[in-house]
């Protein structure tokens, strides 16, 4: 027999290590001094990293999809016990790192340390929204997934070494295999969203209006229809124009649309319909809008013309995850237009899916996704096209219309089943092509112009009333090309032109002439006379139409 000592084996997962005479009680277990020195070690730096940058994350937003990985598989146990400790603050109704560690002021000085850690980047940088912490929590999964397999395969071992059953750890090596699979994550994300009424979800954050009126929120689509050739793509450079701008006050004409709120993520921007020239131009003219030296570095347009309706979809989901990486967010989406995004707008399912897709990917990135749509021609009942219309204009934030004047060519913004505030068609925004500036321009409210089309109207009115009894006169009289009459006279005259029977009282007459006056057809010289205006020439300037913008 040997007289070499016999090997005991190491120590099962959970007991600690009996120390040897001379020795300090070990201060953590067996398994987890051994997995110190396991394949996750390389990772650690990275995953604590993620950690505080997911921790950032819930203290501003609160804990909602996109940011609520587990407590218990935080990369530390320092870090797990943290992330207990600031969801219990956040149930609260707390938000903010300020209010979190005046929450923790009692808490052992390691807990503390690690918000600070995490407030940190909410100072540096700002928190990602909990859409897009997705690369964060990836990088916790998959770091939880490779140090659990790293300690049960020290398990496993130590159970062979000592002649012990090993099922228990076999199931749970399958029950890891089965969550990498994601065969739980959509009952855990369903249960993620349920109620909780210490949880309020912020409200809708607004970062587009017209005019005041919302128009865009975060994590909503908004619907842009309306017939071919009404003025849409006007009002997608418009868009584009605001949000190139943010907050800051510069000349230029958006027709009315601003950007509220942050504006350093990126404005991504999808073209499906025009030429190359057609879409160069739209762009340019968004900078010019904007009132900007060049297109902002914020801008990603693309013409995906000479793409497949396949790939369409793809090219934004990687689009959007490689700006929300490079620039830290997304603020706006355009699509121009959603049709070309699936193989047949009238296919109820596909066009279901792409909506469903959208309406993910805006609460995912935490943006609003602006999708531009054709009606269909030969209705003035706003029907846009297909199923996809139909599903688009059931789901979306707001719904604009654009409608185009076929005699005045004006074209008109409104919007009806809005989510906040509807604005009728008679209170819409009117734009319509300028030749001196190159593009549409704001032309005022739709009201503002129907009361300017009826005072040119009253003018026209009045003048062809007025001007056949100025000429009899000056034809009575020498050496008078335009004379100053009184009522008498004015009464008479238009007895002769209008062959009646007898003249109009003076009285009547004169509140006809004040009436002319007020609209600048008339000029009232003395107390008792009268004269006529040139066209055009009015002191009120009445007689051009003009209106103020708001």
């Amino acid at each position: 027999m040997s007289n070499s000592p016999t090997k005991k084996a190491a120590p099962r997962a959970g007991e600690t290590a009996k120390p040897r005479k001379g020795q300090g009680q070990p201060t953590m277990p067996a398994v987890e001094a051994q997995a110190d020195m396991g394949a996750h070690v390389p990772l650690e730096e990275t995953a604590v990293r993620m950690a505080h940058t997911v921790l950032a994350s819930r203290m501003e937003f609160g804990i909602v999809v996109g940011n609520d990985f587990p407590d218990l598989h935080f990369p530390t146990q320092n870090l797990c016990k943290v992330a207990a400790t600031v969801r219990s603050v956040l149930d609260t109704g707390k938000r903010g790192w300020p209010e979190v560690m005046g929450e923790l002021i009692e808490s052992p000085q390691h807990v503390r340390n690690e918000v600070m850690e995490a407030a940190s980047i909410a100072n540096n940088f700002a928190p990602l929204p909990p859409q897009a912490c997705e690369k964060a929590v990836a990088s916790l999964r998959k770091f939880h997934r490779i140090k659990s397999e790293q300690l049960l395969s020290w398990k496993l071992r130590d159970a062979i070494a000592a002649g012990e059953g090993t099922s228990e750890i076999i199931a749970e090596f399958a029950s890891l295999e089965n969550e990498a699979a994601g065969n739980e994550t959509l009952r855990q994300q369903a249960y993620a969203l349920r109620f909780n009424p210490a949880t309020q979800p912020p409200p809708d954050e607004v970062c587009l209006t017209i005019g005041e009126i919302p128009i865009a929120a975060r994590g909503n689509l908004t619907a842009l229809q309306g017939k071919s050739k009404v003025g849409k793509s006007a009002v997608v450079s418009a868009i584009l124009a605001g949000a190139q701008r943010g907050e800051f006050a510069l000349e230029g004409d958006t027709l009315c649309i601003s950007w509220k709120g942050k504006d350093a993520g990126a404005i991504i921007h999808l073209d499906t319909e025009q030429s190359p020239a057609d879409w160069h131009g739209l762009v340019s003219r968004s900078v010019t809008r904007a009132g900007l030296d060049g297109v902002s570095e914020r801008l990603v347009s693309l013409p995906l013309v000479l793409f497949a309706r396949s790939e369409r979809m793809e090219i934004l989901e990687e689009a959007l995850k490689f700006e929300t990486e490079a620039k830290g967010g997304i603020d706006l989406v355009v699509i121009d237009g959603i049709a070309d995004l699936c193989a047949s707008p009238n296919d109820e399912a596909e066009s279901l899916e792409v909506i469903s897709l959208l309406m993910a990917m805006a609460h995912r990135f935490h943006c609003p996704i602006i999708c531009i749509l054709h009606e269909n021609p030969g209705t003035d009942q706003g029907k846009t096209r297909g199923h996809i219309g139909s599903e688009l204009n059931r789901k979306a934030f707001a719904n604009l219309r654009i409608d185009k004047d076929t005699e005045t060519s004006v074209s008109t913004i409104y919007g009806t089943d809005m989510r906040k505030r509807d604005i009728p068609r008679d209170l819409g925004f009117c734009f319509a092509w300028d030749d001196e500036a190159g593009m549409h321009t704001f032309q005022g409210r739709a009201a503002g112009l129907k009361a300017a089309q009826r005072n040119r109207e009253a003018i026209e009115k009045a003048r062809a009333e007025w001007e056949p009894i100025f000429e009899l006169i000056a034809s009575q009289r020498e050496n008078t090309d335009v004379p100053a009459i009184t009522t008498k006279e004015a009464a008479e005259a238009e007895r002769e032109t209008s062959g009646k029977d007898n003249p109009t009282k003076p009285d009547t007459m004169k509140k006809r002439m004040q009436k002319a006056e007020s609209l600048g057809v008339l000029r009232k010289i003395d107390t008792l006379r009268w004269t006529i205006t040139q066209a055009g020439t009015a002191g009120n300037q009445r007689e051009n139409g003009n209106i103020s913008r708001p």
